[in-house]
């Protein structure tokens, strides 16, 4: 869609916060996401840092502007369409429910970086679940 490309950036984030605010109203998988506590909110200033504990991995999340699931890094960033993915839409609807971890006030910011890096480069992160679930074993014991 080319019309989307030829958006001004502050006009396609307000139609991604659009689309998030409107599928977060009905969509089972992202309200499935924060019952079952799989999101966490990481740190609230500068910005409010979550992590999304997916299906295919952990995504890190920038909330209502950025996730780092491939739908959101192609689709969206590459101005295809606006519509979010559904981690974006689990951190509106944990934030609107309270349903969410919030490791925001415990964490240092060491801590944050070796989260998010983990998630990124490894696509889970060990230290989140050791935070959350105190395991001292492999990621796989929390998913």
């Amino acid at each position: 869609m080319q019309e989307d490309k030829d958006k001004p950036g502050p006009q396609r984030l307000a139609e991604l916060r659009e689309a998030i605010r409107r599928r977060a109203e009905a969509d089972r998988e992202a309200r499935r996401a924060a019952e079952t506590l799989r999101v966490a909110r990481l740190q609230e200033l500068p910005a409010s840092l979550w992590i999304v504990m997916g299906r295919g991995g952990d995504y890190v999340v920038v909330e209502d502007s950025f996730c780092s699931c491939p739908h959101f890094t192609i689709k969206v960033m590459g101005g295809e369409t606006v519509e979010p993915c559904y981690h974006l839409v689990a951190v509106r609807v944990a934030a609107d429910t309270g349903r969410y971890h919030d490791l925001s006030r415990t964490l240092t910011p060491g801590e944050v970086q070796g989260i998010v890096a983990e998630a990124l480069y490894a696509g889970r992160s060990a230290t989140l679940r050791r935070r959350l679930y105190g395991l001292d074993r492999g990621v796989e014991d929390a998913t």
